[in-house]
């Protein structure tokens, strides 16, 4: 919200000025308040139309239009105490101090109606001169020349920036409301002692601003928003440092006084640990909780602009024409001020210090030896503006023609230390770069993954098509050349991490393979059997065979062979006392066995068909058990599996 500027001749200061008898007796009753605090409320008033009724020295009353409202909870008036006493005779009342939501409120409303406030034209002290005596170059130009190109006279914008700081460490918080000092908006530099004085005098409303129309000077704009933020919020954070550094001391001790106690909490409940796991677990808090607190004691500043005060005043201004060998042209300029007896003011257009040194940029503006730099490859000076104040590599300047971003630690390095990544063929830094410890292929940061130490090959940098995750360890990075194929998931698998089955004698990874119990072979997961005698135990599938009569599996130890048959069976279907499997003991005499399994019976046994001959037969689960008798008490038990015309087996019994 602008003032407009009265177009009125300059008029003498009153004698008795109100703003000051105002403002005298309230600083007395409000010693909680800041300095800048009731100017700051008093102004706003001013410029968003609130009115105030004075309840007392240290007590008002502000009356808000609509549109403030909404900042101060929709409410229609405010009390506002500015004493401790005040705020006793009004409880409801609202005090004014820093930290206090009234002042959240105020500077909320303040940021978003008043954040610009215009003053208008300093009055001129003289007449402007034609001759700028004092002002002559003397300034060295680095590789280069000066000469005199012209003088005039130009209005200039100069101002200060309100601001709150808010520092916060640990637990404590401090706030306050701060000031610049007047600057030149557009040289960037601070002004002189009676142009800031008459600033003030101008600001406070003692001196009118003269008629914009007695100036008969082009303006000077004013530096970027960006640029000119930058340039004040430096000059806030040099006025801050002491009460950082205040804050900081005061944090530094509270945080040494906290990480005792934590230590000797945490070293007590360690000596409650008896197992690794728990003294893990504590110590991983305690490193935790410590870090937090280092980072809760750090010193953090936050600065909300809340109004540029700005006000014209008339410079009379010399320029020059600087130009380097190689041909750049730049112009620097030196003014004073109209309004007052300062002299003449050389500043660095970047920085706003006095330069001792001027130096020539490629884009053709100057800058002082502290804002500039040379570029390490092509030799032509730059400033800060244009270009990178030290490569990623070696640190040098490189000028923004050479200058690159590393897509892969989003640094800058100077196109002399550039090389591209054989993975996706991007740009990148040469510290960036480095050859795949399996191809060889230069790979930058991005694409690259270094291997664990205890990675077959050792610590190897890896290409991200060299680069594989063991799924036989905790997912570890290894090599293309370290892994093999896990015949059970298909993963890869690094040589520390995988095993040979027992039985199909192909690679697995260490999570599907597991030992028997009794052999201690290695064995996967389709190679594993159990024992029906013994459930809970692990066999490989070539250690349990298929008892023939009830079909259960069964481990050598459970297993016997018959002597009547000589099949192999399960102890719970073999007869202790006969040693015959249950199938042998229920054989029953047919009178007509069919005559296939006649023709393969005789062929085992050996013997002729003859009509006399004796047959038994019992059938169970895979077989058909066929006892023919072959004469002089000779017998031979046959054995035939289902569907098959062949022979499983043949036993001879004869008497001894």
């Amino acid at each position: 919200m602008k003032r407009k500027a009265l177009r009125q001749p300059p008029r003498k200061p009153r004698s008795k000025p109100r703003a000051a008898a105002v403002q005298a007796p309230l600083r007395d009753a409000d010693p909680l308040a800041g300095s800048a605090l009731r100017p700051l409320l008093e102004r706003y008033c001013e410029l968003a139309g609130v009115k105030q009724t004075s309840l007392g020295p240290d007590h008002a009353e502000l009356k808000l239009p609509p549109a403030e409202r909404p900042f101060f909870r929709d409410r229609e008036r405010v009390s506002v105490a500015f004493s401790l006493d005040a705020l006793e005779r009004d409880p409801e009342a609202e005090i004014a101090v820093l930290g206090s939501p009234f002042l959240s409120q105020v500077v909320e409303a303040i940021r978003a109606r008043a954040a610009r406030l215009s003053l208008g034209l300093i009055a001129p002290a003289d007449l402007p001169s034609s001759d700028p005596r004092g002002a002559e170059p003397t300034i060295p130009v680095r590789d280069g020349t000066v000469t005199r190109r012209a003088t005039r006279v130009a209005v200039h914008p100069v101002g200060r920036l309100v601001a709150r700081v808010v520092l916060r460490a640990g637990a404590g918080v401090e706030e306050a409301v701060v000031e610049t000092d007047v600057y030149d908006l557009s040289a960037g530099a601070p002004v002189g002692a009676d142009v800031a004085a008459a600033f003030r005098e101008l600001e406070a409303g003692r001196v009118e601003p003269a008629d914009p129309t007695v100036a008969a000077a082009a303006p000077v704009p004013a530096r970027e928003p960006g640029e000119l933020l930058q340039l004040l919020l430096s000059h806030l954070r040099e006025k801050a440092a002491e009460r950082v550094a205040t804050r900081r001391a005061a944090a530094e001790q509270e945080l040494a006084t906290e990480l005792g106690r934590l230590d000797r909490y945490f070293e007590s409940v360690l000596k409650e640990q008896a197992d690794p796991e728990g003294i893990a677990t504590v110590t991983a808090l305690a490193e935790r909780r410590r870090a937090e607190e280092i980072r809760r004691s750090q010193v953090q500043a936050v600065v909300h602009p809340l109004q540029l005060v700005e006000a014209a005043v008339l410079m009379q201004r010399a320029e020059w024409q600087v130009e380097s060998k190689g041909g750049r042209r730049a112009t620097f300029a030196a003014q004073r001020s109209l309004g007052g007896v300062s002299g003449w003011s050389l500043a660095c257009p970047h920085c706003g210090r006095p330069p001792t040194t001027l130096v020539i940029c490629r884009h053709d503006h100057c800058g002082c030896e502290s804002c500039s730099h040379r570029c390490s490859v092509c030799g032509e000076d730059f400033c800060v503006d244009h270009g990178t104040a030290e490569c990623r590599v070696d640190g040098l300047p490189a000028c923004d023609e050479h200058v690159q971003v590393c897509p892969s630690c989003r640094l800058e390095h100077c196109t002399a230390h550039a090389g591209v990544c054989a993975e996706e063929g991007h740009a990148a830094c040469s510290a960036c770069l480095a050859p795949c410890g399996s191809c060889g292929r230069e790979v930058c940061n991005r694409h690259a993954q270094r291997s664990h130490a205890d990675a077959p090959k050792g610590s190897r940098r890896l290409c991200a098509a060299c680069l594989r995750y063991c799924e036989g360890g905790t997912n570890e990075p290894v090599g293309v050349d370290e892994v093999a194929s896990c015949a059970s998931c298909g993963k890869s698998v690094c040589a520390a991490h995988q095993a040979v089955c027992a039985v199909d004698e192909q690679v697995h990874c260490s999570p599907h393979l597991r030992r028997a119990d009794r052999s201690r072979r290695l064995v996967c997961a389709r190679h594993r059997s159990a024992c029906a005698e013994e459930p809970a135990a692990l066999f490989a599938s070539d250690e349990v065979a298929a008892c023939p009569i009830c079909g259960r599996g069964t481990c050598e130890l459970h297993r016997a062979a018959c002597e009547y048959c000589g099949r192999s069976v399960c102890s719970a279907e073999l007869s202790a006392e006969s040693h015959r499997c249950a199938t042998c003991a229920q054989l029953a005499a047919v009178s007509d066995p069919p005559d296939a399994l006649v023709t393969v019976a005789l062929a085992a046994a050996g013997g002729e068909p003859q009509a006399s001959r004796r047959w038994r037969m019992a059938r169970d689960k895979s077989h058909v058990v066929v006892e023919v008798d072959l004469g002089r008490k000779r017998t031979a038990v046959v054995t035939l599996r289902h569907d098959e015309n062949v022979a499983d087996g043949v036993v001879h019994h004869s008497p001894p």
